[in-house]
């Protein structure tokens, strides 16, 4: 009996060694599992990181190759991050021209899940670049049925249609959304009307609208009454809006190229220059285009060749400005 009990108490702590052994190496090969996928998490995000840069920089080549790299560096659950990145594939892929290649990927989105709004707007790009007119409204139906009341939308894609080569399809889609519309704002309206080049009626219903808070309502307003030759009032329009709420660099540009018109070049170099000190990336590629302008149009051809060339060298691929050098060479 004792003996018996003996054998027992060896045999449950050789269960408990081997027990112990075999916990030891699932925490060890947990260890390892763990670190092998934060490394690869590391490394996705590191492709990521340089596939935006190569995007900004139009390397998109070198863009695609990042993302679709970074794509690799998963264990097959799919997580946000891996959208966000075949986004930005699906969209670098339309840039390049590979429009096919940019719908395959938003149509894979779409497999997994079908009411991500923002992977029909992006496929419906190719799809206009394809020539699949009918395809890319249905896309553009899903995305404004998800909020029917954001007219930025409908205007969005309203250039996206122009963009393609569908100026008159975005005429109509811009008629038909105005005609629908059970509830839209005068602004809304007024916008509308202005790109539908019917200036009387934007008029009105932008200065219905009017509000001296708002810039973007103070800019659509100033260049709905630009449209009609009045750059005078125009002006005093983004003048007023800058004495009342301060600077705002889109508004100094809108003000510089209508005293550019008004051919008080003076003024319109005081405004563009007051537009560059606030330091806008979004607005400073035209902000030191026109400001060399400015300076040809004053007659100073030595300041306005040594700004188009610091506009140049920084952005090589605008052609217009290349000639405008040119031509500022033989002066």
């Amino acid at each position: 009996m004792n003996m018996d009990l003996k054998e027992n108490g060896m045999q449950k702590r050789t269960r408990m060694f081997f027990n112990h052994k075999i916990l030891v190496l699932f925490l060890v090969l947990s260890t390892m599992l763990l670190t092998a996928c934060k490394e690869k998490e590391d490394l996705k995000e590191t492709y990521r990181r340089e596939g935006i840069q190569a995007l900004e920089e139009e390397n998109y080549d070198l863009a695609i190759e990042k993302f679709e790299t970074a794509l690799t560096q998963t264990h097959g659950i799919i997580k946000k991050t891996d959208y966000d990145i075949n986004y930005y594939l699906g969209y670098t892929l339309y840039l390049n021209g590979q429009y096919d290649e940019s719908k395959a990927v938003f149509d894979a989105m779409l497999d997994i899940r079908e009411k991500e709004t923002d992977a029909y707007y992006y496929r419906a790009l190719s799809k206009l670049k394809l020539g699949d007119r009918a395809g890319a409204r249905e896309d553009y139906d899903k995305v404004t049925s998800a909020d029917p009341e954001n007219y930025d939308t409908y205007i969005d894609i309203y250039f996206c249609m122009c963009d393609a080569g569908y100026g008159q399809d975005g005429q109509n889609y811009l008629k038909e959304t105005l005609e629908n519309a059970k509830k839209m704002s005068d602004y809304d309206k007024g916008r509308i009307c202005y790109f539908l080049g019917d200036y009387s009626n934007a008029r009105v219903y932008l200065e219905k609208a009017k509000d001296m808070k708002d810039p973007e309502t103070i800019l659509i307003l100033g260049k709905t009454y630009e449209a009609i030759d009045d750059n005078s009032y125009a002006a005093s329009l983004y003048n007023s809006y800058l004495v009342e709420k301060g600077n705002n660099a889109s508004v100094y540009n809108q003000l510089g190229v209508c005293r550019l018109r008004l051919e008080d070049y003076d003024a319109a170099l005081a405004a563009f220059t007051s537009g560059l000190s606030l330091e806008d990336p979004e607005w400073e590629q035209e902000l030191l285009y026109n400001e060399a302008i400015a300076y040809e149009y004053k007659l100073d051809f030595d300041t306005a060749k040594k700004k188009l060339e610091a506009y140049v060298e920084k952005y090589p691929k605008d052609e217009a400005a290349k000639r405008e050098l040119l031509f500022l060479s033989t002066r």
